[in-house]
């Protein structure tokens, strides 16, 4: 999204006019236009065709995950276990060493949420070049932003996510993250780093585009105002979650095998899923039930849900304070 920053603040002289079309827009496009107008940047910044991130979103990002991590890393733990297990999420082996891996685990959080909140920032910017407002005829290329910051963020994350879930794997010590990743090397060499990462590409690319797509949406259907964005965050985060669902199964199973063996393709594991789930006798009910329990729906979603809705509310905040201790200075 280009913002011409000229032409937004030259809509209007009277500053209640002002307001009154910024509380219409996006909380996105007002935050990062509001600061940005505060900083009073030249109006070629908001033209330029390769529309940059701002490092402070970054470091906003990076807070934001950090935050995150140290606060769900036991229910991260106990809910991948649950599902590389195949066992009930409320059992106390899924919660023996909590926090066993956090280490790595902050490292990945902060740097999945640094870079996805810029990365959608960014994609934004990209696809509306021309209508800042991004209206609710946008939608295509709101999902578009979205399904590509799901791209980017998978790639790049990856390999670290394959290490933080291999220690998580371990019961009763932990070897650190430094150790894990030269041992996974000797084992399975480097592409033992890639593993899962075409299923989380579709997990992130399919999670990335309905999410985007579903609360800006509601925003511009609603007209919601900043403070009352979360409650979109919240919902769109949790139907993005059962809609990336089997695809998150594929990637924790992919995970779970050992650094010496191939990990089963997504396409098996959703095989498997889907003869286990006609295996069930006992009707529609039990077979929903099944598919149900396989792909969290339920605890997991309310994880992914309060975790997006918790991480947007600290970026925006962090995003906020910063700009806001930049025009006091």
């Amino acid at each position: 999204m280009m913002v011409q920053a000229d032409e937004f603040v030259g809509e209007s002289s009277n500053s209640d006019d002002l307001n009154s079309t910024a509380r219409k827009k996006s909380s996105l496009v007002h935050r990062f236009t509001q600061a940005r107008t505060i900083q009073n940047l030249p109006s070629e910044t908001f033209e330029s065709k390769t529309p940059s991130v701002d490092r402070v979103s970054f470091l906003c990002g990076l807070g934001a995950g950090v935050v995150q991590a140290a606060v769900l890393t036991p229910y991260d733990r106990a809910l991948y276990l649950s599902i590389a297990k195949k066992r009930p999420f409320i059992s106390i082996d899924n919660f023996r060493n909590p926090f066993s891996g956090i280490s790595q685990s902050i490292g990945g959080r902060a740097l999945s949420s640094g870079l996805y909140f810029p990365l959608e920032q960014f994609f934004f910017r990209s696809f509306h070049p021309e209508d800042h407002h991004a209206h609710s005829g946008c939608q295509l290329r709101n999902f578009a932003a979205g399904t590509a910051a799901g791209a980017v963020n998978a790639m790049v994350i990856n390999p670290l996510s394959a290490v933080k879930y291999k220690t998580w794997s371990r019961v009763t010590y932990n070897r650190g993250m430094v150790k894990e990743a030269i041992s996974m090397l000797q084992q399975g060499g480097t592409g033992v780093f890639y593993k899962g990462l075409a299923s989380t590409l579709c997990r992130d690319i399919s999670f990335g585009g309905c999410y985007t797509f579903l609360r800006l949406q509601a925003q511009y259907t609603y007209e919601l105002p900043p403070e009352h964005q979360w409650t979109a965050n919240l919902c769109a985060a949790a139907l993005a979650t059962i809609v990336s669902g089997p695809f998150n199964l594929a990637r924790n199973v992919q995970y779970h095998s050992k650094s010496s063996e191939s990990a089963p393709s997504t396409w098996t594991v959703l095989e498997e899923l889907v003869a286990e789930t006609r295996q069930k006798t006992g009707g529609t009910h039990e077979r929903v039930a099944y598919l149900t329990r396989r792909l969290r729906i339920g605890w997991g979603t309310a994880r992914v849900a309060t975790g997006m809705a918790f991480g947007h509310w600290i970026y925006d905040g962090l995003h906020e304070l910063a700009h806001h201790n930049n025009t006091s200075d």
